[in-house]
């Protein structure tokens, strides 16, 4: 028999447990071992999965109310090359093992194998996945469900299945395992998907905000800190991170130092020692002369722009999670302004940035798009409403986008920001929101708060 294990989570589904049992131990190429995991069942679940048992299938029970601490539990007792976790609600077509195995067994660095559905029940949708693994995708909202193959050294690499209520666990779970620089693959096998009225998956869709159940408020995030040397900037930079509420200990915190400040560089990393932030990325590079920052733009414009463009290009390729929050080190934000932008990300948002002025006009740093394709300045709102792009100074954004982006200051827009927005706004059809509400304060800016 080939290593491939399959688990078979049931809670209350013993009406639909003997089907999916039958379409496991009648796969072309056998599994190594099948265990029904019993989560706080009080219908027949036991009585369909014992009499199994002299088809090699087990049987074990908890009292979890929890599908992820269910599979994990069977994972502690499985030595399977490769898993497969299926909803006793759900089928398998007969050949779905073998071509998960040839999937991954064709590809080395691939972790997961994932199979189109045919729904079946009350509906009867064929849902064909794309055929080379689409990040596009992908990020926005999860195509590889739960029944997809996975090699099991990369499930464990990544802490096992999520268990966290009431979000896209198997979604998160994926997202996991990639982020350790595994890929996936399209399995040419087929998952039959029972569309019925107790659908969890349909619950969660109507129910819960999309920001909460894709798991951005309680997964780790990026914070990317940009420090030019501004010693009157830091003590606020630093009050902000210390009293920000979002969970440091889900923080990675990447600063990157581009002074020529000895003391000041030596300040931060005594306060980088100190912190209670358990993981930071301390970088010092030089990308532009020593105090340009704050010379006058006018005659530094350029320098600025190449210094950013590179700046970003550093961040790009330090983030590993799903959102990430830029800062500049002179906007200082209110203490909830991550929690407050990431619960606004929706299934097409690129990006949501709160709200601060330019240094020295009365004007946000937001723009809209002509019908030439310029940026114009657009006029203070209240709530959040969807813009052109804004910079840079507090906005959270899609991790997968920042990783997958060039930033540059060349033609024809010069700005590394308005470039990135162009690219994702205007092309690629992402939406760029302000919360105007949520308001920082620019300490250079020559516009004060009523």
């Amino acid at each position: 028999m080939v290593n491939v294990a399959v688990i078979i989570v049931s809670h209350n589904y013993g009406r639909f447990l003997a089907e999916a049992i039958e379409s496991v131990i009648r796969q072309s190429i056998p599994p190594a071992f099948v265990v029904v995991v019993d989560d706080s069942s009080v219908d027949e679940t036991k009585e369909v999965a014992l009499r199994y048992a002299s088809s090699g299938v087990t049987y074990l029970r908890g009292e979890w109310r929890n599908v992820g601490q269910a599979r994990n539990a069977a994972l502690k007792n499985i030595r399977a090359e490769f898993l497969v976790s299926l909803d006793a609600d759900d089928r398998l077509h007969p050949d779905y093992l073998a071509e998960g195995i040839v999937a991954l067994q064709n590809a080395p660095a691939a972790a997961i194998a994932y199979p189109d559905h045919q729904c079946f029940g009350s509906r009867s949708d064929f849902l064909r996945r794309p055929d080379a693994f689409d990040w596009r995708i992908f990020d926005r909202s999860n195509h590889m469900s739960a029944v997809s193959m996975v090699r099991r050294d990369a499930l464990v690499q990544a802490g096992g299945w999520c268990e966290a209520p009431k979000q896209h666990a198997d979604w998160i779970t994926w997202r996991r395992i990639l982020s350790l620089g595994w890929t996936a693959v399209r399995s040419a096998g087929l998952h039959f998907y029972r569309i019925h009225d107790t659908n969890m998956h349909r619950e969660y869709e109507q129910t819960i905000p999309y920001a909460m159940r894709s798991g951005f408020l309680t997964e780790p995030t990026t914070f990317c800190l940009s420090l030019s040397g501004r010693s009157f900037a830091w003590p606020s930079m630093r009050q902000f991170l210390d009293q920000q509420i979002f969970s440091h200990a889900l923080v990675h915190l990447v600063v990157l130092d581009t002074s020529h400040d000895s003391a000041f560089s030596a300040g931060v990393r005594s306060w980088i020692a100190n912190c209670d932030y358990p993981n930071i990325s301390y970088l010092r590079q030089h990308v532009a002369r020593n105090g340009i920052a704050d010379l006058p733009r006018d005659v530094v414009a350029q320098e600025v722009r190449d210094a950013c463009a590179t700046i970003y290009n550093i961040f790009s390729r330090k983030v590993r999670t799903p959102l990430v929050l830029f800062l500049e080190d002179d906007v200082i934000p209110p203490a909830d302004v991550f929690w407050k932008l990431a619960s606004q990300m929706s299934y097409d948002t690129l990006s949501v940035s709160a709200h601060y002025r330019h240094r020295h006009r009365d004007q946000a740093v937001v723009w809209s798009w002509n019908e030439q394709g310029k940026p114009v300045d657009a006029l203070d709102d209240a709530g959040v409403q969807q813009v052109g792009g804004n910079g840079f100074g507090c906005v959270v954004m899609r991790g997968e986008v920042i990783r997958r982006s060039i930033f540059r200051s060349a033609p024809p827009l010069w700005n590394f920001d308005q470039d990135f927005y162009h690219t994702w706004v205007v092309r690629e059809k992402y939406q760029a929101l302000v919360d105007w509400d949520c308001r920082c304060k620019h300490l250079l800016s020559s516009a004060e708060w009523r």
